[in-house]
């Protein structure tokens, strides 16, 4: 079946018809102009400024380092080195001096270290080794410098935290299995207890172990070392005796030994 034929228009009309489409076409469609501002009722309205913060609502110490207060961020750099200051670090001097008589060097160093809590670790003809507090170390050093010239001074700082964390773990690891190790002695036949008792004999051992190297990686880093090395020149002391010869009793020996 064909659509049915719409009636034509005749050319006045289709001229009227063109015209109203145009108009509303004008109408609907607006061309906007280049720099034309818009309409003051389509701009967003500027948000209200926020009321001053009271003295108990100011940011913390951090927000106002980032925020830029100097102030506040030297605070947060102050926090910063204290973790850093937490950690296990171990500090040994080591100093090369020249003396010329060592045994009374080391004497003074010995009773030195000793009254400022130290102690002596190693005590041979050429080298002396000491544990001092930290808190010491400067004065133990200067002591050690002022004993006679010093040729060589360096200090070494070996950060053990690792180290000491590793095997506090271990340790407890090995007592948690040795602790359930026991548990299980209560209901072993023979043959799983004596199983049992060779596992627990090799996890003691390895137990004690752990425990003494936490026992010197503790230590080492509670006091700092001193190792001092000691180079010399051996001289003999004059001893004086009455001589016979009156003359040689009224000679003076260290004169005619700087004269000679």
């Amino acid at each position: 079946m064909m659509p049915p034929l719409l009636p034509c228009a005749g050319p006045g009309r289709l001229g009227s018809i063109a015209a109203l489409v145009g108009v509303a076409l004008l109408g609907a469609v607006t061309v906007p102009r280049a720099n034309a501002a818009p309409p003051a009722s389509v701009l967003p309205a500027a948000p209200p400024a926020p009321p001053p913060k009271a003295a108990g609502e100011r940011p913390t110490g951090d927000q106002s380092a980032i925020d830029g207060d100097p102030k506040a961020r030297a605070e947060a750099i102050a926090k910063a080195r204290a973790a850093v200051g937490d950690r296990d670090v171990q500090v040994t001097a080591s100093i090369v001096v020249k003396v010329i008589h060592p045994a009374e060097a080391r004497k003074v160093l010995i009773d030195h270290t000793k009254s400022v809590g130290g102690w002596p670790l190693l005590v041979t003809n050429q080298e002396l080794h000491l544990a001092v507090p930290l808190a010491a170390l400067a004065t133990v050093v200067d002591q050690v410098a002022g004993s006679g010239i010093v040729l060589q001074k360096t200090l070494q700082r070996v950060d053990r935290t690792d180290e000491i964390v590793q095997l506090r773990a271990k340790l407890k690891s090995k007592r948690e299995i040795l602790a359930r190790l026991r548990g299980l002695l209560d209901d072993a036949d023979t043959n799983s207890t004596l199983r049992v008792e060779a596992t627990m004999n090799q996890l003691v051992g390895e137990v004690e172990q752990l425990q003494g190297e936490l026992n010197v990686a503790t230590a080492s880093v509670q006091s700092a070392r001193v190792m001092v090395a000691f180079q010399y020149h051996q001289r003999q002391r004059i001893s004086y005796v009455n001589s016979p010869f009156q003359w040689l009793n009224k000679l003076d020996i260290d004169r005619f030994l700087g004269d000679f």
